[in-house]
This record gives C-alpha cells, structure tokens and sequence, in this order.
C-alpha cells in the first residue's frame, strides 16, 4: 500500500522507485539499503535509478523530504488556532502527529532510521523546519495558559513527540509494564490523555489549614 502521494506521471517509474525506496529504507536503514534492492523493489533497473536519481544518498533524502513535506501538510490541516484557540490547535496537534505515524508505519520507521543514524545535513535540516512550525503552537498555548509554562516550549514539543513515537514504536513494552500491576491496556485516546496531562498547568498547591 503506498503511503507517499504520487508526483510524477502515471506512466513515470519514477514514483514506484520512490515508494520501494521508503520500503527499503524502512527496513534497512541508510547503511543497510541499496540501491539495487531498491531497484528490484521496484521493478526496474539500477541503471535507471542513477539516471533519475544519481544516488542512494539522493534517494533517502527525497524521501525524507516528501515525509515531512506530507507531514507538515497533514498536521497543519488538523488543526485552526484561529478558530479553536492555541491550546486546543496545541492538542489538535499531538492527536494529529499520533495518528499521522500510526497511517504511516513505514514513514515512522524511517523515521527512527533517522535518529540511529543518517545522513546529518538532512536530518537538521528537517528538525530546523519542524522546530520552526511548531515550536510557536506550544508557545502560544503557554502564554494562553493552556500547558505548563515552567519549562521551555521546545522541550515540551520534543517531550510529547517522543512519548507518543515511544508509544508507537514499543507498544509491546507499554502494554507489558502496564500488565504487572494488572492495568488495562493502554489505547491512542488514553495515550493522548497521558500525554497532554504531562504538559497541562500545575494545579495551585492548596493553601495551608489555618489553625
């Protein structure tokens, strides 16, 4: 099933190259991938991939790009700060990052290749972009009161994000410390609601009993 947008012409070879590329990539990593499992992923010469792409390390980042390009896409069309206000655009936000990398298993692998070890001009270039589109939405829902304003909206971005991936990607952990004591297994929703209790303002302590 393809999880990336077709660009070019029906006919063009050139998406079922970028398709299989996400696949091997996914599952290899960018050391462990070649450009000629990528070609018989995708049914078409080696010699074809250097002509429309020229490399592996062209490949892994245009897939990278198109990842984020529909990431950024997706998450923005989840959600309206101007109309629902920025702390509920703030949690529209993290619904929508969960249920993006759960549509997209493949993306979210690649993803975690990318934070084992990738190619790093691309890698911070995706982090500036996305630290720069986000970053201000859990600003902003500080300063409406709406999340903890006590530590840095950065780290309350990066702390959500990587609870939710952890989430997603050890869900066999998650369910199995849950099950010790006996607890329900944990579903997105509830996974959300986590979250967002994490980052949600401190309750005022409560004023000493007067004697």
């Amino acid at each position: 099933m393809s999880e990336l947008r077709k660009v070019y012409t029906t006919v063009d070879a050139r998406d079922r190259i970028v398709e299989a590329a996400l696949t091997v990539f996914a599952l290899r990593g960018f050391d462990g991938a070649t450009t000629r499992e990528i070609a018989k992923e995708a049914g078409v010469s080696s010699a074809l991939i250097h002509h429309h792409f020229k490399d592996k390390e062209t490949l892994w980042n245009l897939v990278g790009q198109r990842i984020s390009e529909e990431f950024v896409e997706d998450i923005r069309s989840s959600m309206d700060t101007d109309l629902q206000g920025p702390g509920e655009g703030a949690r529209q936000m993290v619904g929508a990052y969960m249920r993006y990398w759960r549509e997209h298993p493949r993306a979210l692998r690649f993803q975690l290749w990318r934070v084992l070890g990738a190619p790093a001009d691309e890698r911070q270039a995706r982090s500036k972009q996305l630290n720069q589109l986000f970053v201000p939405v859990v600003e902003a829902a500080q300063q409406a009161g709406h999340v903890r304003s006590d530590v840095p909206a950065g780290l309350l971005m990066v702390t959500m994000g990587g609870l939710i991936q952890y989430f997603l990607h050890s869900d066999v952990e998650t369910q199995g410390a849950l099950a010790v004591t006996g607890a329900a297994p944990m579903t997105d929703d509830q996974a959300l609601d986590y979250v967002w209790g994490l980052v949600a303002p401190r309750p005022p302590s409560p004023a000493p009993a007067a004697k």
